[in-house]
């Protein structure tokens, strides 16, 4: 049996149940179906605590002789799990010279990185930014903690301060989407804490466009008025002719 399958039976069981706990197995089961189908990744995960996703992934990779998984966090958490496979450093996670300098092999490609460290916009952007020309071409960056709903008042973890610091993530990933649409896709699971997954389209060393933020427009009358007085024409859908497609339905043969 694999290490930690315990683990994974216990989550799969909990896809079939009504409360939030189906949320948490959705999340961390696409990790591990994501991780399972590399031949024999490299996996570096940022914030380990009590080794929940350090366990997902060890299972996915048990009997892959030349996979590996590197665990940063600034706390000592070198007793989270036991595996060959597994390297633990203890250092801040955004310090990415320090972590090639102790873990040179990180140059070559990482293929799964796992984001869930400090949860501010701020620490998430850089972690990402420093990490991205590390990543390999098809490469899964996950992020945790990015939907906001649980914490909202009155939810079951009502929390104003990471209501605020989770939907900062969620609009930092977004501008990070909107400017390199080209070079990532991009996903959102959510329900629990939410997983954010992007996806790296371009080649290994190869960098980002800094996030494109744009101003949320939230008064319609307002807008308008603007619109009218600027004579800026508003985006009207097109029925009658091909013009609205990007890809165009009546130029497809059946």
């Amino acid at each position: 049996m694999k290490k930690y399958q315990s683990y994974i039976d216990k989550l799969t069981i909990h896809l079939s149940k009504s409360d939030e706990s189906r949320f948490v197995a959705q999340q961390l089961l696409r990790m591990h179906r994501e991780t399972s189908l590399k031949d024999n990744p490299l996996i570096v995960e940022l914030g380990v605590d009590r080794g929940q996703s350090t366990k997902i992934f060890i299972n996915s990779i048990d009997e892959k002789k030349n996979a590996k998984l590197i665990s940063v966090d600034i706390k000592d958490c070198k007793d989270a799990v036991n595996d060959e496979n597994w390297e633990f450093v203890q250092q801040d996670s955004a310090d990415i010279q320090k972590l090639l300098s102790n873990k040179p092999q990180i140059k070559k490609g990482i293929d799964i990185l796992y984001i869930d460290s400090l949860h501010t916009a701020t620490h998430v952007k850089k972690e990402f930014y420093n990490f991205y020309e590390y990543l390999n071409k098809n490469a899964y960056i996950f992020f945790d903690d990015i939907d906001s709903n649980p914490y909202m008042a009155n939810q079951r973890k009502d929390s104003i301060n990471t209501e605020i610091a989770n939907r900062e993530i969620l609009k930092l990933l977004e501008a990070i989407f909107r400017a390199n649409m080209d070079k990532i896709d991009f996903e959102i699971m959510r329900g629990s804490t939410g997983l954010g997954i992007f996806k790296k389209l371009n080649n290994l060393g190869e960098k980002l466009n800094p996030p494109n933020y744009i101003e949320e427009r939230n008064n319609l009358i307002i807008n308008k008025i603007f619109q009218k007085i600027f004579l800026k024409k508003s985006y009207q859908h097109d029925n009658k002719s091909d013009k609205s497609f990007i890809i165009k339905p009546n130029k497809i043969k059946k």
